[in-house]
């Protein structure tokens, strides 16, 4: 099968390669994927800026059918279209294991990081942590959308506190920005987006998807915030993974006021830690997702109470990887699937 591998070091490394197809162990399954996301973290990997184990299979956002399950399996079948959680293995035992938040094992193992991903044409994954999509979505490729999804809804719903009339500011209007204003405005927060003059477009998407107030000048979000809570933000989101962002976003919260954090940094970076001090900030990030997410995530997908679709921009074969790839670079895209 075609699978798109990280072979060693660097963005080099990274190779189409025609691999043997997986075979499933007693409790997995077998997958034809449908469609893989290209996210951040894939990005980091190329570049080895996240750990990952060697050779590894990218792509951890992904969708697709069933088509061959181990002796143990009884919850799914052949032709059941799924997605699975990320971190497919981990001791069992421990703590973060026992709550279902396998992502803090210290032993787990992840989906196009320690274990084969979603760029490829087959995938197998641990049938325990793999999920049958919502009977209305069956057929369709946008549910590869739902791993990001999941870790919003890790992130806004089950970390954040937002309630019904809090000023919440969304900074970043990525996929990820735009999946959390969405979630803040299911819990009836008045929601600000912002970014820079290159997400002219992506705001634009906001705003029709619900952004109250959509903002591309980084020098204005402070006098914006204030013009709509005097005292500054409720709540702020911070998406982009970008320090002057993340500046400015402490700078916008009130006193006493909230920051999630969900963009990753892929680096250090320096933050200024009086000012969460002094305004008694609560502080507190969302990263990937735990079983509770994905049920919650999923049972949002079947209420169809999010927008989706239009947060895909583009659909590419694997075979144009790097195009892909460039493409995600240049920031001018929402998010990007490749077709196995």
């Amino acid at each position: 099968m075609k699978a798109l591998v990280k072979t060693g070091k660097g963005r080099e490394s990274v190779k189409l390669l025609d691999i043997p197809i997986p075979e499933p162990k007693a409790d997995e399954v077998l997958i034809k994927v449908m469609a893989c996301g290209i996210c951040g973290t894939d990005v980091h990997i190329m570049n080895d800026a996240y750990a990952h184990t060697i050779p590894v299979t990218l792509g951890h956002e992904f969708t697709g059918t069933v088509v061959k399950a181990g002796e143990a399996v009884t919850e799914l079948k052949v032709g059941d279209q799924v997605v699975a959680l990320s971190a497919q293995r981990s001791c069992g035992s421990c703590k973060y294991c026992q709550m279902g938040d396998y992502v803090h094992c210290t032993k787990k193992q992840s989906i196009g990081i320690d274990l084969g991903g979603g760029m490829a044409e087959y995938i197998v994954t641990t049938a325990q942590r793999t999920f049958k999509v919502p009977d209305s979505f069956v057929g369709r490729d946008i549910l590869a959308i739902t791993e990001p999804l999941a870790c919003c809804v890790r992130a806004v719903l089950e970390k954040s506190r937002i309630h019904a009339g809090d000023v919440v500011l969304v900074a970043g209007p990525g996929v990820i920005g735009l999946l959390c204003m969405q979630l803040a405005k299911l819990c009836g927060a008045f929601v600000i987006v912002t970014g820079t003059p290159v997400d002219a477009e992506r705001l634009k998407l906001a705003k029709s998807l619900g952004a109250d107030v959509v903002n591309d000048d980084p020098a204005r979000v402070l006098e914006l915030v204030t013009k709509y809570a005097p005292y500054g933000a409720d709540y702020v989101i911070e998406c982009s993974g970008a320090a002057p962002s993340l500046c400015s976003a402490l700078e916008c919260v009130r006193k006493e006021g909230s920051l999630t954090q969900v963009g990753m940094y892929g680096k250090n970076v320096e933050i200024p830690m009086d000012t969460i001090v002094r305004k008694e900030l609560k502080v507190t990030a969302g990263f990937s997702q735990a079983m509770s997410t994905w049920e919650l995530a999923l049972k949002l997908i079947g209420q169809n109470v999010l927008a989706l679709e239009e947060l895909v921009s583009v659909r590419m074969p694997l075979e144009q990887w790097e195009q892909a790839f460039d493409l995600f670079d240049k920031k001018t895209e929402n998010k990007i699937f490749l077709i196995p």
